[in-house]
């Protein structure tokens, strides 16, 4: 296999501990149990209790394998909780998952598949579904089966979801329910991620949870957080870090006017805000020689770990250098020195964050724009490589998408609590998920 990004897979599997799983265990400190390490390899280091499902796992898993030889490699270095979901990769991530596992013990791990319910399936179609999960994963059973992004409390209560995960208990296909929320997809009928979450800890029949928290947007998390730590819920991450690729930004808007191409002067004016927002982020990181994001990436994965209700992180492994990086990590403390940095960058830097699950902007759209999916979007695309995804997902969204941005005069903008370019911020997107 050839090189990817500085570490190949011959070299990373060369300095990890095979079969780390379950190997050289201790119990002690408040997260339950760590593994000790014998040097600096690139492993586990940490397990944590999974709610009430009695599951030690690892604090840093795979979100959405994309790569047989990467997965392998991460479950070698003791990654035991995988989460996927039958629309990434249309099954193929679940197939991934199947092929990696089917010579390896099943009980060492722990996996969690998502379906979208959102348009209110009977129990036969979710169990046909589910059945069609457990083919492309080759396992007699599921560990967890969420809602995947659930928009609205009312779907918690979808009683064809809990039919179907019952008869799926008894069958013995099934151990637990969980879901996820992503915050609104539209601005019909949907509520905030934390609204969700906490009627679906009330609910009470949900044992795993996936939730948005980072260093920037930690208020909504943090009150999930804390019901799941109360209710003994599984809490697992995703979207921890916040920063995505600034640098280049102002090289994208020179494109743009160089292009000659008229720009609305509601455009004009907005990106010309948000070029003013990139080159005080830009000071800020060179003044505290951070020209590489991945000193805040590394703090930002410490700052939820820090937080005791937090289960595992998900991370989507793109390559193996990315593997190196997150699984040092494990069982890592966040220093004053990392607290510092984050909070100098959510102050200099936080404007440029588009807060997923967030939505407060939606409803000030007279064109119904969904922002909150759009920006999310993007998000794929810059930050986690997932180009193609992100632009057949983009492509499927019904109306103009962004391009219904092109002459507003920014309502989003104006509603943002938080101070975001946000019309900048889609006018981008849109360039960069149709590549225009």
């Amino acid at each position: 296999m050839p090189q990817q990004d500085g570490v190949n897979r011959r070299q990373f599997i060369s300095r990890t501990l095979p079969g780390a799983v379950g190997a050289g265990l201790t119990t002690g400190g408040v997260f339950g149990t760590a593994a000790a390490p014998e040097d600096d390899a690139p492993r586990i280091r940490q397990y944590r209790p999974l709610g009430r499902t009695g599951f030690q796992a690892s604090d840093i898993c795979s979100g959405g394998p994309t790569d047989p030889n990467i997965l392998r490699a991460v479950l070698d270095a003791g990654v035991n909780y995988i989460d996927t979901a039958e629309s990434y990769g249309r099954g193929n991530s679940e197939q991934i998952v199947g092929e990696v596992l089917k010579n390896r013990d099943r009980k060492k791990y722990f996996i969690t598949t998502k379906l979208h319910v959102e348009k209110q399936p009977g129990k036969q179609e979710i169990l046909d579904r589910f059945a069609k999960c457990r083919e492309r994963l080759q396992t007699g059973y599921v560990d967890c089966l969420m809602m995947h992004g659930a928009p609205n409390t009312g779907q918690v209560k979808m009683e064809s979801f809990h039919e179907a995960v019952r008869q799926l208990k008894a069958d013995g296909h099934l151990r637990f329910a969980g879901l996820s929320s992503h915050g609104p997809r539209d601005r019909e009928n949907y509520d905030p991620m934390d609204k969700v979450l906490l009627a679906a800890a009330e609910d009470g029949r949900f044992d795993v949870m996936l939730l948005v928290y980072n260093f920037v947007q930690r208020e909504q998390g943090e009150r999930v957080l804390r019901a799941c730590r109360e209710k003994n819920i599984g809490a697992t991450l995703m979207k921890t870090n916040p920063v995505g690729k600034y640098l280049g930004v102002q090289e994208e808007i020179r494109t743009i006017e160089d292009q000659g191409r008229p720009v609305p002067d509601s455009y004009e004016q907005a990106l010309k805000r948000y070029e003013q927002e990139m080159e005080a982020a830009q000071a800020f990181l060179q003044a505290g020689n951070l020209r590489e994001p991945g000193e805040i990436r590394d703090a930002a994965i410490r700052f939820v770990l820090k937080n005791e209700a937090v289960s595992s992180v998900c991370i989507r492994f793109s390559n193996f250098e990315l593997v190196d990086a997150s699984l040092k990590l494990s069982g890592s403390v966040l220093t004053g020195k990392d607290e510092k940095k984050l909070s100098l960058f959510r102050e200099r830097c936080g404007r440029l964050y588009c807060r997923h699950a967030c939505g407060e902007c939606e409803a000030a759209c007279p064109r119904g724009v969904p922002v909150n999916t759009i920006m999310r979007y993007d998000h794929y695309f810059q930050s986690q490589q997932r180009e193609k995804e992100a632009m057949a997902k983009y492509a499927a969204l019904p109306g103009e998408g962004a391009a219904a941005c092109r002459d507003c005069a920014g309502d989003c903008q104006r509603a943002c609590p938080h101070g975001v370019p946000i019309q900048a911020m889609l006018h981008l997107a849109h360039r960069r998920l149709t590549l225009i």
